[in-house]
């Protein structure tokens, strides 16, 4: 018990402090031949990627939306879909789920290294939540530039970029997939309508948010077609504001429902919900935020048996709670 517990704090420790040392994003951008193209590299701890977008119509110039509230934003995205202008390919990849789920499939004894107590494995915990190991993407939609006013060093107001936002129609692609948390190869492929942004507003507030909604299709006929809906936003502001649920905090929610609900091959209702709320405190005259991350994942359906490495005859409940704290900058 002693081991267990020393376990889960040095874990919690480490996730505080690795998340923003790690995390940093570099980005370019140009316009050769009249083509506006980028490219953005972000190593993260728990979801590093790299995208590389292009007009494809010359000499457009790129949509830029002014500083705003969040409604107007998502309002003026969700106009931009059905006249895309930009391709933008991406690689992701989600090396926690992919250890965690490596190492319950083909190293249980490792694998078990991270129980903890109360029956929660660690790594499983802070691993769920993604259904591959890695993921390509293709982007056919909109960027929209966020931009705020803020003062120059000479005191003078002007207009910075703040971040930016994508909206159209998005396919992903793979050949590896998690269920269960053990790994099975599988061409996949998901067409989805895609509503993804963040911006950074100096001193003001972060925002990042993530609104899909598709359908998934798999090679493997050990895992089902299945419609999927998700919602993720993530908010910090550096002014003083009372209680908010919806300010300071991050929201993830995820279902998954089968296309069919025939008895082969084996069905699966996923959902994902977890909340996180943020609490500023100074360090050394620098603001942060602790997070105190906690949900659930919700599963129902035939489960892998792990003895006899096939599914089990009967639909059954499955059920992980999730935690997730840490420390942003």
């Amino acid at each position: 018990m002693t081991r267990k517990c020393f376990t889960l704090l040095l874990t919690m420790v480490l996730f505080f402090f690795t998340k923003n040392i790690i995390s940093q994003t570099i980005a370019i951008q140009g316009k050769p031949g009249g083509y506006l193209t980028g490219a953005q590299i972000t190593f993260d701890i728990y979801r590093p990627y790299l995208s590389i977008y292009g007009n494809f119509r010359k000499n457009t110039k790129p949509n830029i939306i002014k500083q705003g509230d969040e409604s107007k934003i998502y309002s003026y995205l969700g106009k931009q879909i059905l006249s895309p202008k930009f391709v933008l390919l991406q690689t992701t990849f989600y090396q926690l789920s992919a250890l965690s789920s490596y190492l319950e499939t083909d190293e249980q004894n490792h694998f078990n290294r991270f129980n903890s107590v109360g029956g929660i494995n660690l790594l499983s915990s802070v691993g769920m939540g993604n259904e591959e190991p890695y993921a390509f993407s293709l982007f056919l939609g909109n960027i929209a530039f966020l931009s705020y006013r803020q003062k120059n060093k000479q005191g003078k107001m002007q207009q910075s970029q703040s971040g930016s936002a994508l909206a159209g129609f998005g396919l992903n692609f793979g050949y590896h997939q998690i269920f269960d948390n053990i790994y099975f190869p599988d061409n996949w492929y998901q067409p989805e309508i895609i509503l993804i942004g963040n911006l950074k507003e100096n001193y003001v507030r972060k925002i990042s948010w993530n609104f899909r909604v598709g359908a998934k299709f798999h090679s493997n006929k050990i895992l089902r077609d299945a419609y999927s809906f998700t919602i993720e936003r993530n908010h910090a502001t550096f002014k003083k504001i009372g209680f908010s649920l919806s300010q300071n905090s991050k929201l993830k929610y995820k279902i998954s429902v089968p296309v069919s609900f025939k008895n082969s091959p084996p069905f699966l209702i996923y959902m994902l919900f977890s909340y996180g709320k943020k609490f500023p405190f100074k360090f050394f005259n620098r603001k942060m935020f602790f997070v105190f991350g906690a949900g659930i994942n919700w599963q129902w359906g035939y489960f892998y048996n792990r003895t006899i490495n096939k599914f089990e005859d009967t639909p059954s409940k499955k059920i992980t709670w999730l935690i997730q704290p840490n420390i942003e900058f």
